[in-house]
């Protein structure tokens, strides 16, 4: 055994990446982190972790497994793609929003919070610094799960009590983010594909009114619709930036629009790949050359 593709609920991307792999000779050994154990590892030299923040809306135990089997992997000499850290900032929305504020790249201003004795005291401080509306979503998670657009403090400290109380019942232990609110110029946002710092494509999706009555959400799981957008230069360039922050071979960046330009809303080191999409097939195909590549076995 060389390459393993690690994963939780086995989506057809990861099936696509298995069938190109063995069109190219390898059979990679597949391991559901939830049965995973360091035993499992001792022939690989390469481990693609396909385990998707959005695994932590319904098993967040296996987030944290993930991330400390990465770091054992890797400090045993095994490769990671993504990497122990490029994982960390894929399962933590608030780590990443301070790595890219601290180069100032445009992302709404941030404030986290993992205990309800907090709730009252970040609301207030979010009301002060970020004005209102305010969004609420998980830490870890992803595909539109627990997000929220409050318009007065009083409903900030209502849902996210609400949220709370919904976690502890889902066993979630990541904690929430209170972002700015970026009210959008457009009636879409889009996402740029990055590869090896370099762009490979774009989409659009169309915004929706979740659990709000204005067009503010972009989230093809909750109903937003992909259209044909090209990144302009200024997009892209932000989201080279972003890849290279979080040390990603590959990251999918959703963006947003709002007066000011471009502002980065979320990074996604393991997106989910449409494979009837010839584009988003390119991209594994590419994936896969790079592991072999990586893993001396072509």
């Amino acid at each position: 055994m060389r390459i393993v593709i690690l994963h939780h609920d086995l989506e057809r991307s990861e099936e696509k990446l298995q069938e190109l792999l063995v069109k190219e000779g390898i059979t990679p050994h597949l391991i559901d982190i939830r049965k995973a154990s360091l035993k499992d590892f001792s022939e690989a030299n390469i481990v693609m972790n396909r385990v998707y923040a959005s695994v932590a809306n319904r098993d967040f135990p296996s987030i944290e497994k993930t991330l400390s089997l990465l770091k054992t992997l890797e400090e045993r000499g095994i490769q990671c793609l993504n990497s122990y850290t490029t994982s960390i900032y894929d399962y933590n929305k608030y780590k990443s929003y301070v790595l890219m504020k601290s180069y100032n790249l445009p992302t709404p201003a941030t404030l986290f919070l993992d205990t309800k004795e907090d709730i009252d005291m970040v609301s207030d401080e979010a009301e002060r610094h970020f004005g209102l509306p305010l969004v609420i979503k998980r830490n870890t998670g992803g595909r539109g799960k627990d997000i929220s657009k409050v318009s007065t403090k009083e409903e900030c400290i209502r849902v996210l009590r609400m949220k709370f109380e919904s976690a502890e019942k889902e066993n979630y232990r990541g904690g929430f983010v209170v972002q700015e609110f970026i009210k959008p110029s457009r009636n879409h946002d889009c996402r740029v594909c990055i590869w090896e710092g370099k762009f490979l494509y774009s989409f659009g999706r169309t915004l929706i009114p979740y659990e709000s009555e204005d067009k503010w959400l972009a989230s093809i799981s909750r109903g937003s619709l992909q259209i044909d957008y090209l990144a302009e230069e200024p997009e892209i360039k932000i989201c080279i930036e972003a890849c290279e922050l979080l040390g990603a071979q590959i990251n999918e960046i959703d963006v947003a629009f709002n007066e000011n330009g471009p502002v980065i809303i979320e990074n996604n080191p393991t997106p989910t790949y449409n494979v009837d999409d010839p584009r988003d097939v390119d991209v594994l195909k590419k994936y896969v050359r790079g592991i072999i590549a990586r893993s001396g076995l072509g």
